[in-house]
C-alpha cells in the first residue's frame, strides 16, 4: 500500500491540534484564547478559523484524535495474556492519559459546557465500555480470567477500572504528586492490582 499523501488543509489542522494540545497541557483550557492560539502556529485569526470556528471545536477535534489513539490499545488480545501483558496495555493507557492531560484534569468543566462534546463522550464511554467488556469475555474464554463472574459483576469491575484511569491523574497532581515516570508506574501498578483477582493464568 502507498503511504498516504496528505492534503495541505488537514496537515494544518494537525498542527493547529498539535499545538492546541501543548498549550491547554501547560496553561489549561480557559487560559488559551483563539488567538493566543494563532499566534502561537504564527498565523492569523481568521485563518484558524477557517479550520476551527472556536475553541470548543479544537476540543472536540482532539478528543476524535484520542479517541484513535485508544484504538490501537482495546484490540483482541493476540498470544497468551499474562500480567505482564496487562501492565503493557496500562503503561499505554496512561502515556495517551498524560499526552492529553489536560482534558483529564479539565473533563468535567469542558463536558458541562459543551453539551455536544458531552454527548460525544458519552457514546465513547459506552463504546469503550463494552469493548473493553468483550476483551475480558475473549480471555474468559481462553481461560486466562476467571470464568465465573456474573455479567454485572463483570460489568462493574470493567466500570471501576475505567473510572479508576480517568480520575487518577487529577487525584494524583491533588495530592501534591508530581507526574513522573515513577507517578506513571505506580499508576500502572495500581491498575494490575484491581484486575488481578480476576486473572486465572497470570
Amino acid at each position: 500500500m502507498s503511504p498516504r499523501i496528505y492534503k495541505a488543509s488537514e496537515l494544518t489542522k494537525a498542527n493547529i491540534l498539535q499545538k492546541a494540545i501543548e498549550l491547554f497541557n501547560e496553561s489549561g483550557t480557559a487560559s488559551i484564547s483563539m488567538n493566543a492560539l494563532a499566534e502561537s502556529l504564527k498565523m492569523s485569526a481568521g485563518n484558524l478559523q477557517y479550520h476551527y470556528r472556536n475553541k470548543e471545536e479544537v476540543i472536540r477535534a482532539i478528543l476524535e484524535v484520542m479517541f484513535q489513539e485508544f484504538d490501537v490499545i482495546y484490540q483482541p488480545a493476540q498470544g497468551q495474556f499474562t500480567l505482564d501483558t496487562l501492565r503493557q496495555l496500562m503503561r499505554l493507557n496512561f502515556g495517551i492519559i498524560w499526552k492529553y492531560r489536560f482534558f483529564y484534569r479539565e473533563f468535567a468543566a469542558l463536558l458541562r459546557n459543551d453539551k455536544v462534546l458531552a454527548k460525544r463522550f458519552r457514546e465513547i464511554q459506552e463504546y469503550r465500555v463494552t469493548e473493553q467488556e468483550n476483551l475480558i469475555k475473549q480471555l474468559a474464554g481462553e481461560g486466562v480470567v476467571r470464568s465465573d463472574l456474573h455479567p454485572e459483576e463483570l460489568h462493574k469491575v470493567v466500570l471501576i477500572g475505567w473510572v479508576l484511569g480517568n480520575t487518577w491523574l487529577s487525584y494524583a497532581e491533588s495530592m501534591g504528586q508530581k507526574i513522573n515516570e515513577t507517578a506513571l508506574t505506580e499508576a500502572v501498578e495500581i491498575m494490575v492490582q484491581h484486575y488481578k483477582p480476576y486473572l486465572e493464568a497470570a
